[in-house]
C-alpha cells in the first residue's frame, strides 16, 4: 500500500483510479475481522472518488489530499452521518455539519469512507471497550490496539484508511499509534481545531492526525491546521546531523518492559551514529504535572457527563466507574490543578532549552491482550491504562507537541513506539526528527 503522499503522485501520473481505490478499500474493511469502523460512508464516498476522477481527468491539479481516503474517529462529526462516540445512546445522533478538521481535509480532497471506533466517550485507553464492540489489533487480533482512537489507528495499520482523524485527552493518538505500529501526532495547545469534536476534557483534549508515516502525517497536519503546504513538510529531509537530543530519566524511564526499554537503547545509538548529541535531561515536578492532569481529566469528563449520568443513562461499566471517579473533586483542588498549567508549561520549556527534541517511550508496554487490566512487570503486578497513559499524559497538560514513531518491536513481534517532545509550535523538527527515526530503522 501506498502512503497518502506517493497515492496522490499516483493519481496524477494516471497510474491509479480513485473509483478503483475506494472500492478496494470498502471490500477490505467489509471483510475485516479489527471491528475498525462502526459506520462506514460507502456511497458517498463512491461519489466522491468519481468526482475526484472527474477533476483529474480535467487536468486539474485538485488538493494535497486529492482522492484520498481517510477514516474519521466517532467522536468527530461529518454531515450526514451518526456520530456516536462508540455509545448507544447517540445511536440516532446524526451530524448536520461537518467537524472542522473533517472541513479542512474535505477541502483538500481527502474522502471520508468511515466513522471509526472508538473507546466509549473516549475514555479509555485500552480501546476495547465500545457499545459496537473491541477493535482488534492488527498485528495480533487477541490484543487491544490501544485507546482511545482505537479504530483510527488499527485502520491505518491494516490499509484500511491512508490517514485518520484521532482525538487525544492523555494519551489517545499516540497510544494506540504506538501500539498498532503507525504515526501519531499531537501537536501544540490550540494549533488544531476542536470544533465539532464531542468533548471529554476542555483543558486537555487535541485533534490531531494518524498515519503510515511521518511525511504523510506532517502533510496531514498542514491540512487540518489550515497551514501553508511545507509549513511542517520543510525540514523532513534535512537529516539529523547537528542535532541535540534530550532523554528525560527518572519518570519517563521507569516501568518500561525489557523490550521497550531496549527500543529506547537501540534509538539513543541511532541517533549518535546519526551525527546527534544525546543528553540526559530532567523534567522539574515531573509527578505533579502527571497528577494535576489526572485530576483535571477526572473532574471535566465527570462534568461533560454528569446530567446523562443523573439520569441514569446507560454506560460500559467501567466507563461510567471512571465517570464517577470525578464526581467528589474539591473545586480548590481543580482550581489549584489548573493553576499548576503554567508550572508545567515553564518545567518543559526549560528541559527543551538546551536539546532540539526530547526523546521517551510511548508507553511502557506493547498491546495486552483484550481486556487485560492488571500486567505483570519487572516483577511487579500494575494496573493496565495506568501503564499506558502515564508517559503521554504529562505534554496535553503542558500543552507540547509530542509524536509516537514506530521503532522495533518486541519479542512477540508486537509493535513499540517512542515518543518526541517538541518545543511549541516546533512541529517541523519533530517531523525532521521523526523522519530520521524512520530512516534508522530502514536501514537496521
Amino acid at each position: 500500500m501506498k502512503s497518502a503522499v506517493e497515492l496522490v503522485q499516483s493519481y496524477r501520473k494516471g497510474e491509479q483510479s480513485p473509483v478503483a481505490v475506494i472500492e478496494e478499500m470498502l471490500a477490505a474493511i467489509n471483510a475485516s475481522p479489527l471491528n475498525a469502523f462502526i459506520t462506514v460512508c460507502a456511497e458517498q464516498a463512491k461519489q466522491e472518488a468519481e468526482a475526484a476522477e472527474q477533476r483529474l481527468s480535467a487536468g486539474e491539479a485538485g488538493g494535497a489530499l486529492l482522492g484520498v481516503p481517510v477514516a474519521v474517529k466517532d467522536l468527530v462529526e461529518v454531515a450526514g452521518y451518526r456520530t456516536t462516540m462508540g455509545s448507544e445512546q447517540y445511536l440516532e445522533n446524526e451530524s448536520s455539519t461537518d467537524a472542522e478538521v473533517v472541513r479542512l481535509l474535505r477541502k483538500e480532497g481527502a474522502i471520508v469512507i468511515g466513522k471509526a471506533n472508538t473507546h466509549q466517550f473516549a475514555y479509555g485507553s485500552t480501546g476495547d471497550r465500545s457499545d459496537f464492540g473491541p477493535v482488534k489489533n492488527p498485528a495480533d487480533l487477541s490484543r487491544m490496539p490501544g485507546g482511545s482512537s482505537s479504530g483510527s489507528a488499527a485502520a491505518v495499520a491494516a490499509g484500511l484508511a491512508y490517514g485518520a482523524v484521532g482525538t487525544d485527552t492523555s494519551a489517545s493518538i499516540r497510544l494506540p499509534a504506538a501500539l498498532c505500529g503507525v504515526v501519531g501526532m499531537k501537536a501544540s495547545l490550540g494549533l488544531v481545531s476542536k470544533r465539532g469534536v464531542f468533548p471529554l476534557s476542555k483543558t486537555l483534549d487535541y485533534t490531531g492526525p494518524i498515519s503510515a508515516d511521518v511525511r504523510d502525517n506532517a502533510v496531514f497536519l498542514e491540512v487540518m491546521s489550515g497551514k501553508e503546504p511545507g509549513t511542517y513538510t520543510r525540514k523532513l529531509d534535512v537529516g539529523l546531523q547537528g542535532l541535540t537530543i534530550g532523554v528525560p530519566q527518572r519518570f519517563f524511564t521507569e516501568y518500561l518492559s525489557p523490550s521497550v526499554a531496549n527500543s529506547l537503547q537501540e534509538a539513543i545509538r541511532a541517533f549518535e551514529a546519526a551525527g546527534c548529541t544525546v543528553k540526559s535531561v530532567e523534567i522539574d515536578h515531573i509527578q505533579q504535572i502527571y497528577e494535576a492532569q489526572q485530576l483535571i481529566l477526572k473532574t471535566e469528563a465527570y462534568a461533560v457527563h454528569e446530567a446523562a449520568l443523573l439520569k441514569g443513562a446507560p454506560y460500559i461499566a467501567e466507563v461510567k466507574e471512571r465517570l464517577l471517579g470525578g464526581k467528589d473533586t474539591l473545586a480548590v483542588d481543580y482550581l489549584r490543578s489548573l493553576d499548576f498549567q503554567q508550572t508545567a508549561i515553564a518545567s518543559f520549556d526549560t528541559a527543551l532549552e538546551d536539546v532540539d527534541v526530547l526523546l521517551t517511550a510511548t508507553c511502557g508496554i506493547t498491546a495486552r491482550l483484550l481486556d487485560e487490566r492488571q500486567t505483570p512487570l519487572n516483577g511487579e503486578t500494575h494496573h493496565t491504562p495506568w501503564l499506558l497513559t502515564r508517559l503521554t499524559a504529562p505534554t496535553n497538560f503542558s500543552g507540547h507537541p509530542s509524536l509516537s514513531v514506530p521503532f522495533l518491536r518486541d519479542e512477540e513481534g508486537l509493535p513499540i513506539g517512542l515518543q518526541l517532545i517538541g518545543k511549541m509550535h516546533d512541529e517541523a523538527t519533530l517531523y525532521q526528527v521523526g523522519a530520521g527515526l524512520e530512516a534508522c530503522v530502514s536501514s537496521m
